[in-house]
């Protein structure tokens, strides 16, 4: 079975023990992206998530696990990422299965797998929680609001998450950020 990882964030420079048969690649399938998700670990910074509300469709990065079954590279990513079998989507070509919190990219996925000639697609599938942590919908004012308000320490994590990311992933905060300088202090 041959599977891949998608990746948009952290994964990419930090993939810890997370077995690849290869190094990341641009050009996975678009999905709509956005820095809406309070981090726990990261001091509060905003950290990537796909937002089917707020982001925007950006071709993600994608590698392939060096796994060949699916429940090891779904367990891989799960133990990678600290979370529950459930904050992990994955699309199953072989038996039609998928599981995502958003249905509306499993097709952009199914395409662009079968494309590219791999059986299973993974990926992380953490919510927004923008909402509830900060207690006020996502928007950009909303965003910008909240990084001001962080301590100076959590605001150098939050600078640095958003810095690190591809490039690639030009989302109406980061290019609202970067317009500010922010990403430069």
């Amino acid at each position: 079975m041959r599977i891949a990882i998608l990746a948009w964030g952290s994964l990419i420079w930090d993939q810890r023990n997370l077995p690849l048969a290869n190094a990341w690649s641009s050009g996975g399938p678009k999905l709509p992206l956005e820095f809406s998700r309070i981090s726990n670990t990261r001091g509060g910074s905003l950290t990537l998530v796909i937002d089917a509300l707020n982001g925007e469709p950006i071709p993600v990065y994608y590698a392939s696990s060096s796994r060949i079954n699916l429940d090891e590279a779904l367990s891989d990513l799960q133990e990678r990422e600290g979370t529950t079998r459930k904050m992990i989507g994955f699309v199953n070509l072989l038996d039609n299965t998928h599981q995502s919190r958003y249905l509306d990219i499993i097709d952009s996925i199914v395409g662009w797998a079968r494309n590219n000639q791999f059986d299973a697609i993974i990926w992380t599938d953490l919510p927004s929680n923008f909402q509830d942590k900060a207690k006020c919908e996502f928007s950009v004012e909303n965003a910008l609001a909240y990084l001001q308000n962080l301590s100076p320490e959590s605001q150098t994590k939050a600078r640095t998450y958003i810095a690190k990311a591809p490039t690639i992933i030009n989302t109406p905060l980061r290019r609202e950020l970067a317009n500010k300088g922010w990403l430069q202090s």
